[in-house]
């Protein structure tokens, strides 16, 4: 495991040839200022980056419609579904289906037990949210919202899942309670420990068979 970044960064977006985060540059009288930097395969350089790109790689093309719709574009989590349209989770539990033009279609809550999720994914037309202060895994239809499933609660294998990241058909369960990553299979549901780590897991991401995982103490490749 090699150490990349000892910043305090704040999400990676996987790209195709690549990874771009956001992180803290500096602190000016209490303001935070967030800075984005690019990792190309191509090179192996790091690259500072425009805050447009990093918005393009989030929300898509029409991203100054969406943010309009966010109540902080760094801790909004969203997914660019394959139609164009995009779905949003807002910290307080917020989610919105919004329209290609960033209108909104459908505005909601995926609050469960009091809780706000973490993370989401959308897995074959199916949403997962997981919740990092209940210890589950719910899983929702996408066309109706309805909770249709659920893993984890008591005895539950996750620990303060904090981050999910979708390879095929299985998802990687950051824990930040217990610091491994879990592997979980969404078509028969099998979970298996796979990596540990000797601090909080944060995020996980793969892109082209390259492993990075974000820590308390930054960003690393594994």
């Amino acid at each position: 495991m090699k150490q990349i970044f000892a910043g305090e960064v704040y999400e990676i977006l996987p790209t195709p040839n690549g990874i771009i985060f956001s992180y803290c540059k500096e602190v000016l009288e209490e303001n935070v200022v967030v800075a984005y930097k690019m990792i190309s395969f191509d090179n192996g350089r790091f690259t500072n980056i425009a805050k447009n790109i990093y918005l393009i790689t989030k929300f898509g093309n029409n991203y100054k419609a969406v943010i309009n719709n966010c109540d902080n574009y760094i801790t909004t989590k969203s997914i660019v579904l394959p139609n164009g349209k995009v779905f949003l989770l807002l910290s307080d539990g917020t989610a919105k289906l919004l329209d290609n033009d960033g209108s909104p279609i459908w505005t909601g809550s995926l609050v469960y037990r009091s809780c706000t999720p973490s993370d989401i994914l959308l897995h074959n037309d199916a949403l997962w949210a997981c919740y990092a202060d209940c210890d589950v895994l719910l899983r929702y239809n996408l066309a109706t919202m309805r909770e249709e499933l659920r893993i984890g609660g008591n005895r539950s294998p996750f620990d303060k899942p904090c981050d999910m990241f979708l390879e095929g058909d299985k998802a990687m369960v950051s824990n930040s309670g217990s610091n491994n990553l879990v592997q979980i299979d969404l078509k028969n549901y099998t979970i298996f420990d796979y990596e540990s780590f000797e601090e909080p897991v944060l995020q996980y991401v793969n892109v082209r068979e390259n492993h990075f995982v974000l820590l308390k103490s930054g960003l690393y490749l594994i």
